[in-house]
């Protein structure tokens, strides 16, 4: 035999061991048919393609009838090193660093050999670490500037004991709302997201650090300097112009679909400044029976669920969102954790904690109306907290005579909320007598931007007769009882509980947006579920010792 023969003859003899089974975690095993091809298989199985040709040792994409291939489904374990390969390409082939592939098969150098069995590790996202072979806590927590129990409550560890291969987190990206787990305390939650148990208490009114299995917690990122502006008053509104999306100084983009609106959507994603707002381009009248249309629906959406219980039978409840129409409440602007402007108008957000109460109200066979409707939208939980509702003047009255003839949306003037209580009157007097037999109740849904009063939750009250008065005072009470520590009653002039036509009337602040982790918390939907449900938990109280 000659050289260059015995030469060839060793060159094959070592690819021939190089392509023997690599290891692979799990497998499918695919028989080929005539249209299949490597490329529509890595499709189809959601593999990629070098995953399928390393697996089946195949040179090359061609496959034929009737071949068996394996399809390695979550991912290969080990490779043997074939002629061609490199180090930093078989870190790239299976996305994971060159310093981890040489971190976990113990190499010195780049160099490697054909048939030379690798370990792939499985890529390892941002902010995560995997074990190796050696590691111990105390090591990777000064590698990562932690401490052990830092480290140990990012992965809900009870122990030092860690095995190779294990995924830590290094990093936690504090979410901005924490569903509490079985087992879990203030103190284990605070420490995981590095937080104090009395930043965790005052963002979420807590007196005392009981908290229950199932409650959402807010997590704050860090929170700038509230920028607050009052609303524009109805008589400034007619003289101020509609800013274009490029006036804002930042790009917005383009509201897509998002399945949460109906008849319209708003032009931009998100509320770019405390001055934007856009005016709606139908009538009032076509607004207020395209609002009628989604309310429907929304209603037959809630007929099809389970109900709760028959708790609130024989009991009406007119709810009236804040503000809406041309008077959008409270505006205020407060930073992210990094700096960047989120804009929050009062009226968009407790119009969505007014449907999510619509919505619990009706599954406890409560007899619901509304004051106020809007055109386009029910229930929305948004593309994500970070793209704010956008100002939009269209609400309506839930009033079809106030649309037709008078062509008037919600304002804050006297009059304005004179047709709240106009409307809530007709809709009391027009129930069957059947759904009211146990009472009526009106509760005024708010979200105001009040610095001289404390951060939690206030109910107002107020009457102009002193039985109203005293009514109002009761209900008031009782309803604050159930909406978290901090809570509190205050006596304030109201209109709209002046003669109010239901047996109690208040009205509820859920948030006070003039403290910026109230502002913060209003975007999460999440946490308007639970606004709703407290309100509701108040309201079933009321109705059981009344």
């Amino acid at each position: 035999m000659s050289r260059f023969q015995l030469l060839r003859f060793c060159a094959l003899l070592l690819a021939a061991l190089a392509f023997r089974a690599n290891f692979i975690l799990s497998a499918l095993t695919h028989t080929v048919i005539q249209s299949d091809t490597l490329y529509g298989l890595s499709v189809r199985y959601k593999v990629p393609l070098n995953w399928i040709m390393r697996a089946n040792n195949l040179r090359n994409d061609s496959i034929h009838p009737g071949k068996k291939l394996v399809i390695p489904i979550d991912g290969i374990e080990f490779i043997h090193i074939a002629p061609g390969d490199t180090l930093s390409g078989i870190a790239l082939e299976f996305g994971v660093e060159v310093e981890e592939l040489q971190r976990i098969n113990n190499m010195k150098s780049h160099e490697i050999g054909i048939g030379q069995k690798i370990r792939i590790p499985s890529p390892v996202q941002a902010n995560k670490y995997r074990v190796a072979a050696g590691d111990n806590l105390l090591a990777i927590a000064r590698r990562y500037n932690l401490s052990v129990e830092q480290l140990k409550a990012y992965n809900r560890l009870d122990n030092d004991v860690i095995y190779p291969g294990q995924i830590l987190i290094t990093k936690v990206e504090r979410p901005e709302t924490y569903r509490i787990q079985k087992g879990e305390s203030l103190w284990l939650i605070a420490k995981r997201f590095g937080l104090s148990v009395t930043d965790l208490k005052m963002w979420n009114s807590l007196q005392s650090d009981e908290i229950r299995l199932g409650d959402v917690l807010t997590l704050f990122p860090g929170l700038g300097k509230i920028d607050s502006s009052k609303v524009d008053n109805e008589l400034a509104l007619a003289s101020i112009r509609i800013p274009k999306e490029e006036d804002s100084g930042t790009k917005h983009t383009v509201l897509k679909n998002e399945g949460e609106y109906f008849f319209s959507s708003p032009k931009i994603a998100d509320q770019p400044s405390v001055s934007y707002w856009e005016n709606s381009e139908a009538s009032t009248l076509t607004d207020y029976r395209r609002a009628k249309q989604i309310l429907d629906k929304f209603r037959n959406q809630i007929d099809a669920m389970k109900t709760k219980s028959n708790a609130l039978k024989g009991w009406h409840i007119v709810i009236d969102p804040g503000h809406g129409g041309l008077d959008p409440g409270a505006i205020v602007s407060v930073a992210d954790g990094v700096g960047n402007p989120l804009v929050i108008t009062e009226d968009e957000y407790v119009y969505d904690i007014s449907m999510r109460l619509y919505r619990i109200l009706l599954l406890h066979d409560a007899s619901v109306s509304l004051t106020v409707l809007s055109p386009d939208h029910h229930v929305r939980d948004g593309v994500n907290a970070r793209q704010t509702f956008v100002n939009l003047k269209n609400e309506v009255y839930n009033a079809e005579f106030l649309s037709a003839q008078k062509s008037w949306r919600p304002v804050g003037t006297i009059e304005g909320l004179d047709m709240r209580k106009s409307i809530a009157s007709k809709e009391i007097a027009e129930v069957a007598a059947r759904n009211k037999r146990k009472g009526t109740i009106f509760v005024s849904l708010h979200a105001d931007n009040s610095p001289e009063l404390p951060p939690g939750r206030a109910v107002l009250y107020d009457g102009e007769s002193d039985k109203e008065l005293k009514n109002s005072m009761r209900f008031a009470t009782a309803l604050s009882s159930h909406l978290g520590g901090g809570a509190f009653i205050r006596h304030q002039k109201l209109k709209v509980l002046q003669n109010n036509p239901a047996d109690v009337a208040a009205l509820v602040e859920v948030r006070n947006i003039s403290y910026s982790h109230n502002a913060w918390a209003l975007r999460s939907s999440d946490l308007r579920e639970q606004d709703a449900l407290m309100i509701a938990d108040g309201l079933l109280a009321w109705a059981r010792e009344h």
